[in-house]
């Protein structure tokens, strides 16, 4: 699967501490056929992973995103997660020419239930 992981309208990065929004463990949006091909339902507890990490998120099924994709906010706090990743730990270590900064857009990943 890929997997994006957008800004949110809540915070920026974990970098600006304090909000309440970096409190909350951010969820795993997923699609329903992906959802069902994998025997998940909304709310479960999920293991995201691929060769260099893992995070564990609680799913939301939505048709939001399209099959083959799921999503997860960026920007939250590393204690969010039991085992202390966040979404960021999935991103390939690639850099930019600029700086060497961030050069990613998405990642793959394999889901499943925790």
């Amino acid at each position: 699967m890929t997997l994006i992981t957008p800004a949110s309208d809540k915070r920026i990065t974990s970098t600006f501490g304090g909000l309440a929004a970096n409190d909350a463990t951010p969820v795993l949006e997923m699609n329903p056929v992906d959802a069902a091909a994998r025997g998940l339902a909304d709310g479960v507890s999920v293991r995201v992973w691929n060769e260099l990490g893992e995070v564990f998120l609680p799913l939301h099924v939505t048709t939001a995103v399209r099959p083959g994709v799921v999503s997860s906010e960026k920007g939250a706090w590393l204690r969010t997660s039991p085992n202390g990743q966040t979404v960021s730990a999935l991103a390939p270590t690639h850099k930019a020419d600029l700086a060497e900064g961030a050069c990613y857009n998405d990642a793959r990943v394999e889901v499943a239930a925790q």
